[in-house]
């Protein structure tokens, strides 16, 4: 079972909450947002909301008719299976999305390559902790770019290497050249379908985010609505930065973030009632000495807990929480600061994890070892979940076994008992070991070599997905050459 611990309650009240959603709306109907697309003001006309120029305002009727469609759960269907997303759910996770560098073992940064896309597409694939999987490195430099979609190859890596569903990412118009946006995101979609033999249910999910503060890009815009008309589910983000693209004060950021999020989805129900939407956030606060977005700072955690707190009030998925962090290289600062932003999508719980691993210095930076780290981090974050099991059963048993040992006696006898298998967990990558120092370290090395050791044992026992001939076919139209069956 996976608890629901609702960690944010601690941090944000009901009342709070009511708060935030009463100037959420004020900032809707009084202030509104920007909608760069003709088409996207048009569809808001239609239904009543007021538009001048570009600017959208939606009053409560208008949201409460769209958040009453929006589903509170929904289902992803691939071959392997459906993955189900929503509160009665444990959160889904998909690793690092984008860095355009990558961090060695021998501690030098280069940029990403085709090649370290598909290592990560591997190490997610073999993950115990990561449900999804997308392309970490993207628009790499060594992918053929004459052609005037070079976006479809790389979405094809996902489905080769991987049969776990796909986190997609939206297209640019850098990389689909020569047809509109909303096209391109419906090619995605229909690639999905088509490669699955699925045409009526959600096949894949993707991440759209707003640009702060208060409006939407015509790029993002296209993908969300060509995704939208496929009947393919959205994440809808913002991440904005304190004192720069939002408010200083945390209050103001959460309900400018709100109120933006709140108008895409809105978007979105008036489009198709009912398509599966996330509502999510990873806005930070910005370091105003070198006015850079700060993911690893504690204000990040308090944003995306008061995130949390709303998407559950409004009955919405929910995304959060990252294994976050500013630092350099996967070291102290990164593992605490990792380990803290997490927190919310575990103890939480939200619905869903983009970047739940191998991330360093602000989304800039992908680690390999890092990835290992993060997930052992994952580990631990579901265990603190599931608390001490606490029943009168078993305190009849434990008290039965503490009366037996008795003062000053133990309870070492014969095999470990399945209580302490079953509520204990065993960690394989941290140290546990006492006794000497030098010889354990000896043996067992730094834990970033025992890491890059995992990394290697993973890349060396990977075993590609069992794809059909039809499928093989399908992507052998968009891999790129060197990659094709």
């Amino acid at each position: 079972m996976y608890f629901n611990r609702r960690f944010y309650e601690n941090y944000v009240s009901t009342r709070d909450v009511e708060v935030l959603h009463e100037y959420s709306l004020k900032v809707l109907s009084d202030v509104g947002v920007s909608f760069k697309c003709e088409e996207a003001l048009e569809i808001f006309k239609k239904h009543g909301a007021t538009v001048e120029g570009d600017i959208v305002k939606i009053d409560e009727t208008l949201l409460n008719k769209a958040l009453a469609t929006a589903p509170k759960m929904f289902t992803v269907t691939t071959n392997s299976g459906e993955t189900h997303i929503g509160e009665r759910f444990k959160p889904k996770t998909v690793g690092c999305y984008g860095p355009p560098k990558f961090l060695f073992e021998d501690d030098t940064y280069r940029v990403a390559h085709k090649d370290d896309s598909v290592k990560f597409i591997k190490l997610m694939h073999t993950s115990d902790v990561t449900d999804f999987v997308n392309n970490s490195a993207f628009d790499v430099p060594d992918l053929d770019k004459t052609q005037d979609d070079f976006y479809l190859p790389q979405v094809a890596m996902c489905l080769k290497y991987s049969d776990k569903p796909t986190y997609g990412n939206v297209a640019n118009s850098m990389n689909t050249r020569g047809k509109s946006l909303k096209q391109a995101a419906k090619d995605i979609a229909v690639l999905y379908k088509e490669f699955y033999d699925i045409w009526d249910r959600p096949v894949l999910l993707t991440n759209a985010c707003a640009l702060s503060p208060l409006g939407y890009s015509y790029e993002v815009l296209d993908n969300i609505m060509g995704l939208v008309e496929e009947n393919q589910p959205v994440t809808i983000i913002t991440c904005s930065m304190t004192n720069m693209t939002a408010p200083a004060a945390l209050m103001g950021s959460v309900i400018q973030n709100n109120a933006t999020i709140l108008a895409g989805i809105v978007l979105t129900q008036l489009m198709n009632p009912g398509v599966p939407v996330i509502y999510g956030t990873v806005s930070s606060p910005t370091d105003m000495k070198s006015m850079s977005l700060a993911i690893g700072a504690p204000e990040a955690q308090l944003i995306q807990m008061s995130s949390l707190a709303l998407a559950r009030y409004y009955q919405l998925p929910v995304r959060t929480g990252i294994a976050g962090t500013d630092s350099l290289k996967p070291d102290y600062q990164a593992g605490a600061e990792s380990f803290m932003i997490l927190m919310t999508s575990y103890l939480g719980k939200s619905d869903f994890v983009l970047n739940n691993a191998g991330i360093l210095q602000s989304y800039a930076v992908g680690s390999y070892e890092k990835f290992v780290m993060d997930e052992e981090v994952n580990r631990l974050l579901m265990r603190l979940n599931q608390g001490i099991d606490i029943n009168v059963e078993k305190a009849e048993k434990v008290f039965n076994d503490i009366k037996k040992a008795g003062p000053l006696g133990n309870y070492i006898s014969g095999r470990t008992p399945k209580e302490y298998r079953q509520e204990h967990y065993l960690t394989q990558l941290f140290n546990r070991r006492a006794g000497d120092q030098q010889p354990i370290v000896d043996e067992i090395g730094d834990i970033r070599d025992r890491a890059a050791k995992i990394v290697q044992d993973r890349m060396d026992n990977y075993k590609a997905p069992d794809l059909t001939k039809k499928q093989q076919e399908i992507l052998n139209r968009y891999l790129p050459e060197d990659e094709k069956f």
